[in-house]
């Protein structure tokens, strides 16, 4: 079972031909396609209407051993001039093929791992998110209700609705989850973080284990953020070998720098 990610970048400042142009000058293939929204070999870079005076640079498919394309990808854009702001995202995709032949079992036991800790997830993210419209979480009545939803055969999301911080309406579309809640990034190392613990979440619910039950997790808290139970989920994470120590380390100190 191969998990592939997608990576999205949402940067303002830059054109999409002027940052195809610097990303296939700095040595990554880079296109315009016709349409926005189709699959390509390249990494893409396309217009997006909710970034000011900016674009959207979307990955290929890539498998984990390709991640670290991020790294070259961001940096090139970061010198010719790309920036972010809090009107910007990172998303991630990753595709359902991570979720095994129990695809609508087990995609049903993540969306209730992933809502019941986003107080802890949350510690991970800039704060402005956890405010943004565009990735808004669901309280443990609607996760349930739409995990039912997928339990039973459902494909996407039972309200239609992609504005969230975990996008099911991505499967109908692309054959994949989509993790809108990242703020916009040109930290090539911390996309990488981030795209692995949401590969670390889907893994361990995969596992069939419930988080939601986890008492030491304080589970469908109502803070926003809590970096002590972040701890704890790393930790768990970690243990279950679903995540590597040192990322799980490497996010732990974002949380402190961004709740500190």
């Amino acid at each position: 079972m191969t998990t592939t990610f997608g990576m999205e970048f949402e940067v303002n400042r830059i054109s999409p031909q002027s940052a195809s142009r610097a990303l296939n000058n700095g040595g990554i293939s880079c296109e315009i396609p016709n349409r926005q929204h189709e699959t390509i070999l390249n990494w893409k870079a396309v217009y997006d209407g909710s970034v000011n005076n900016g674009s959207e640079i979307v990955s290929p498919i890539l498998t984990a051993s390709r991640l670290n394309e991020a790294v070259a990808v961001t940096k090139i854009l970061k010198t010719a001039g790309a920036k972010v702001d809090q009107s910007t995202g990172f998303h991630v995709h990753v595709g359902i093929n991570a979720f095994g032949e129990s695809l609508n079992t087990n995609l049903a036991k993540f969306v209730l791992n992933y809502y019941s800790i986003h107080h802890a997830i949350g510690a991970l993210v800039a704060p402005s998110r956890l405010r943004n419209t565009f990735c808004r979480s669901y309280n443990q009545h609607d996760a349930e209700y739409v995990a039912n939803y997928v339990d039973n055969g459902g494909q996407g999301d039972p309200n239609g609705d992609r504005y969230r911080s975990l996008n099911l309406q991505s499967i109908q579309r692309h054959g994949t989850i989509e993790i809108r809640l990242h703020q916009g990034t040109l930290n090539g190392v911390k996309a990488i973080a981030w795209s692995q613990f949401i590969a670390g979440l889907i893994e361990i619910s995969v596992k069939g284990v419930d988080l939601s039950a986890n008492e030491s997790l304080n589970p469908w808290s109502s803070a926003r953020q809590d970096v002590a139970t972040c701890d704890t989920l790393l930790d768990t994470l970690v243990n279950w070998s679903c995540l590597n120590a040192s990322t799980a380390d490497y996010l732990k100190n974002r949380a402190r720098t961004l709740n500190g």
